[in-house]
């Protein structure tokens, strides 16, 4: 009995190569991600220094002219647009990152679907070698027992 080939071995290894392409891409959205979270916890920490500050010079009775009230607003609320802008490009990252993700749930399918098939032929292939070994064996003994008969 011949070796059983599954032919659409080739469809299998490109969808399983699919596969860990679309998770590597999915492995580094996830790294943007974090890298957007961090960007939003450096923007906050330097918006609540910045407050901070301005608010001990304030309580300790120094004279703040106009000018340098306007620049610390000015950066103060530069900040609070940063963050305002890294969250939206977080949101987007997310947004993508979740869309990858059922693109890595559908090669994965894939590639579940293309090894069901190759399992399945795999276990017609062994019924059938067995049926026909046994095949096989019986008209061996049914030609023996003949030959024995005749003697």
């Amino acid at each position: 009995m011949k070796k059983f080939k599954f032919t659409l071995q080739t469809v299998h290894n490109v969808r399983e190569m699919r596969e860990e392409k679309e998770h590597i891409v999915l492995t580094q959205m996830q790294n943007e991600v974090e890298k957007a979270v961090d960007r939003i916890r450096q923007i906050e920490q330097m918006r609540q220094d910045a407050i901070e500050k301005y608010t001990s010079r304030l309580q300790s009775g120094q004279t703040i002219n106009v000018f340098e009230l306007e620049m610390n607003s000015n950066h103060i609320s530069a900040l609070g647009k940063n963050r305002r802008d890294a969250e939206a490009f977080l949101e987007q990252k997310k947004m993508a990152c979740s869309k990858q993700s059922e693109t890595v749930a559908a090669a994965t399918r894939a590639v579940k679907i293309t090894n069901r098939l190759r399992e399945t032929q795999a276990s017609r292939h062994k019924t059938e070698s067995d049926r026909q070994e046994q095949t096989a064996i019986d008209e061996l003994v049914s030609a023996n027992f003949a030959r024995k008969m005749t003697q």
